[in-house]
């Protein structure tokens, strides 16, 4: 039987927390943000219950698939600040990808602006994006990790913030990233997700019923001080490497 929805396989934690802000690690399925229905699970819905009713506010967010790391504000000044170190590229950021494929080499620069593709015969999704002349300027750096005989895992920082970036690059280079409904084998496999949740089909097709991207470090420095928050792979994303015969000890 397909499954029409997909939930969080563990609860959010918060791993950082100070007078101004903290950073929760998203489970994949977890929306960061209430949707205009506000009658689904969210970041902000977690933590104001979980605070009694206190209101957040969201500094970045993170795609429903993606797990990992989101800053969250305590009121909207911190959360305007934090974003503005965003904007600067004063925020380090990195992410753990699990990708088809061996990288040619331990180390790749990217620099290929993105944009929209827009819909045509080939291309069935609005939300796609891809390499375009007339897009934004983009920039991701890669570093290999491990690799086993059919998949690798990566160390991805991103250094612009782009939708989608790191998915779109990896998918540029011919190593998507695992579980990818858009990016991956073939974007029709987003809209049957869509309309009939994760099918057989599906899993034959994905391996993975997310895309296996994490969001696993924040650093930069706040009123004088260092802030490096971690937050390790997930369970999901270990397993499926030890299925294929890959052991990721984080450092």
């Amino acid at each position: 039987m397909p499954q029409l929805t997909l939930k969080p396989p563990y609860p959010p934690r918060i791993v950082f927390e100070n007078d101004d802000f903290l950073v929760v690690d998203k489970p994949p399925f977890l929306l960061s943000h209430p949707t205009r229905r506000n009658d689904r699970p969210s970041v902000l819905s977690w933590l104001t219950q979980e605070r009694n009713g206190a209101s957040f506010f969201l500094a970045n967010r993170l795609d429903r698939e993606t797990s990992g790391l989101v800053l969250v504000g305590k009121d909207a000044a911190a959360a305007s600040a934090l974003g503005r170190l965003m904007e600067k590229r004063l925020i380090e950021k990195e992410y753990l990808a699990i990708v088809w494929g061996r990288l040619a080499c331990d180390f790749l620069r990217i620099d290929a602006p993105l944009g929209y593709i827009g819909i045509s015969e080939g291309n069935p999704v609005a939300i796609r994006q891809g390499i375009r002349a007339e897009g934004a300027p983009a920039i991701t750096v890669l570093r290999s990790l491990c690799s086993g005989e059919e998949v690798s895992l990566l160390r991805a920082f991103p250094k612009t913030g782009r939708l989608h970036q790191i998915r779109v690059h990896l998918s540029a280079i011919r190593h998507p990233v695992v579980g990818d409904k858009i990016y991956g084998p073939d974007p029709n496999c987003f809209l049957q997700f869509a309309a009939h949740g994760w099918t057989p089909e599906l899993a034959e097709r994905l391996c993975l019923n997310r895309h296996a991207l994490h969001a696993s470090r924040l650093s930069f420095r706040w009123q004088g001080k260092e802030v490096a928050v971690a937050a390790p792979l997930p369970p999901d994303l270990t397993g499926f490497l030890r299925e294929r015969g890959i052991a990721h000890h984080p450092a």
